[in-house]
């Protein structure tokens, strides 16, 4: 794998290059790449509850037992590259003040000079990351959710991912299956290190670390690959199905229908199908 330049970040999100003193890379920003403002850049961000005023200095045995907040930056391409990482055991509000330095650092070709962001607010203490990125810092390029128990998949007015046991399902399934395709080039030991960590739980159709060990890095990757190819709005069936004259289902590209007409279009057409009316 490629060696990172190792940085810390100091007064006025100013970055500054850092030795590596000892094999412990937590609280300090990985980078691979430099920023390129002609590439699209998305940001995954998995908070933790966190030591308050955590640092490098203060490093205790006992540490290495609470969850790290955790950020990661991929370029979007084919294959997506990963190009920055950071991970250290700091509370919500303090992850945020390095995630908007890296989301402006990165902002790529992006018209709003801040890269897409994708935080886990609920369950946990994202939504305090969330909020100190937008009235703090005026970082407005969050991800919506949207809600996918519809053919199609309504956005909605909430801003961050939602984890719950669908959402986290479809979101390993995905992401494990972006990554085992060759779709996501990882350049980290040490998020190679918690995936190889990670227990399937073939149940749930997920999986998670195993007992004493993190996965906050591969959360915050698998978020940020989600949002970069927003997979909420693709629906990818396994085989074309060929409209055949006389078919129920209109040509709305011919059609003058507004977009809020067709959506109740399918949803007719749904109920329809689910009912055996072909």
């Amino acid at each position: 794998m490629t060696a990172p330049d190792f940085y810390t970040i100091g007064a006025h999100h100013r970055l500054s290059k850092a030795d590596l003193d000892d094999p412990d890379p937590r609280g300090l920003i990985c980078c691979w790449e430099a920023p390129n403002p002609r590439f699209t850049y998305c940001m995954g961000i998995d908070p933790t509850v966190g030591i308050v005023g955590w640092n490098r200095q203060l490093r205790t045995k006992d540490d290495f037992r609470t969850d790290n907040g955790a950020i990661e930056i991929i370029k979007v391409g084919t294959p997506d590259v990963q190009v920055c990482e950071y991970a250290a055991p700091i509370d919500p509000e303090d992850l945020a003040d390095i995630a908007n330095a890296l989301g402006r650092l990165y902002a790529g070709n992006s018209d709003q000079e801040q890269c897409l962001c994708i935080i886990e607010v609920y369950p946990g203490p994202g939504l305090l990351t969330q909020r100190k990125m937008i009235n703090q810092y005026g970082y407005t390029n969050h991800f919506v959710w949207k809600y996918l128990d519809s053919l199609a998949a309504r956005p909605t007015m909430s801003l961050g991912w939602q984890s719950s046991p669908k959402s986290v399902r479809d979101l390993w399934i995905r992401g494990t299956r972006h990554i085992s395709r060759g779709d996501l080039l990882i350049r980290s030991p040490y998020l190679a290190e918690e995936l190889s960590d990670c227990e399937a739980d073939q149940l749930k159709m997920t999986a998670k670390a195993s007992y004493g060990r993190h996965d906050d890095r591969v959360r915050a990757m698998l978020q940020a690959t989600w949002a970069a190819h927003d997979w909420s709005f693709q629906i990818e069936p396994d085989i074309s199905v060929p409209i055949h004259e006389g078919d129920h289902a209109p040509n709305w590209q011919a059609s003058d229908c507004s977009y809020d007409k067709m959506l109740e279009g399918w949803e007719d057409r749904w109920e329809q199908l689910s009912e055996g009316n072909f």
